[in-house]
């Protein structure tokens, strides 16, 4: 009788360890089918659509000719590309400097493409461009890119000594271009007009009307090869008009990724564009160090056939 009540003793202790081991499972298993019935994830999801243009064609250019062309109108659903390079198209689509691309090949710049695509509705703004020519280059160039961060030399635009000297936005003093509304016809030798909201930017020159200070340090960029951080305090819109010489420039030996140099004869005469800057805007370039982002180019194969 007693091995039969000790037996049934040790039974019941451990039927009894049994339920308490299951109670303390019980919790965390309740929660955890009842997280996973919840999480957003593990229910269907459509994918979001990459933005893309309705039609686009990517063809080479064997032109051998040194003039590119890149428009994209701000109001209007159309990018056209005449004999630009895979660099000129990450950097527009990528909205990313050439000082701010890693990873390049040669022949991401030697071998030319003319790019004529449509938006679907002909509507889209820049913005939207820029995300369709990223789908356009991951479809027609198997394009892969990455982001990092890293300290490099900027440039600082401050206040001159005596205070900035911006000229006010003139009404009239510049051009507006859309899908609907090219450029005026220009005759040889002519600038084309001023454009509102940008620049007309040269190897010596550059020109703008209703600039903010946001828009002018994105140009003296890529004036300068290198990052310009407003330190300015200046708010506002404002014309400007900057004639420098451009040695000491991103185009002292020439256009970014265009071999050949400035055409012979080409005016360098002009004040250094930190001087320019001082005499005309009444601010100053200062040389510092910073954190600034950059573009890796991870992978990219020649363009596909259309």
């Amino acid at each position: 009788m007693n091995v039969i009540r000790r037996d049934r003793e040790r039974i019941e202790e451990i039927v009894t360890i049994s339920q308490m081991s299951f109670r303390r499972l019980a919790v965390p298993l309740a929660l955890l089918l009842t997280g996973f019935a919840a999480t957003p994830q593990t229910r269907a999801q459509t994918p979001t659509p990459r933005p893309e243009f309705e039609v686009a064609s990517v063809k080479p250019n064997t032109s051998g000719t040194n003039m590119v062309r890149i428009m994209a109108p701000p109001n209007g659903g159309r990018l056209t590309v005449t004999n630009g390079s895979l660099r000129m198209l990450i950097a527009y689509a990528y909205k990313v400097k050439n000082f701010e691309l890693s990873g390049t090949q040669g022949w991401m710049d030697s071998e030319r493409y003319d790019v004529v695509a449509k938006a679907p509705d002909g509507s889209h703004g820049e913005e939207q461009l820029q995300l369709m020519t990223r789908t356009l280059l991951e479809d027609r160039f198997k394009l892969m890119v990455h982001r990092e961060t890293k300290e490099m030399p900027v440039y600082a635009l401050l206040p001159g000594k005596n205070g900035p000297k911006l000229p006010e936005a003139k009404e009239g003093g510049c051009a507006t271009f859309g899908p609907n509304l090219p450029p005026p016809a220009r005759g040889p030798g002519q600038f084309p007009p001023t454009p509102c909201g940008g620049f007309f930017m040269g190897p010596n020159r550059m020109e703008g009307g209703k600039i903010s200070m946001k828009q002018l340090v994105d140009g003296l960029s890529n004036i300068l090869g290198r990052p310009v951080i407003d330190k300015t305090g200046f708010t506002g819109t404002f014309d400007v008009h900057l004639e420098f010489s451009p040695e000491g420039t991103a185009f002292g030996g020439g256009l970014p990724g265009m071999p050949g140099g400035l055409p012979p004869g080409f005016d360098t005469s002009g004040p250094s564009i930190f001087t320019a800057v001082q005499d005309q805007l009444g601010l100053k370039l200062e040389s510092q160090k910073g954190p600034a982002e950059i573009l890796v180019i991870d992978h990219a194969e020649r363009a596909s056939e259309n």
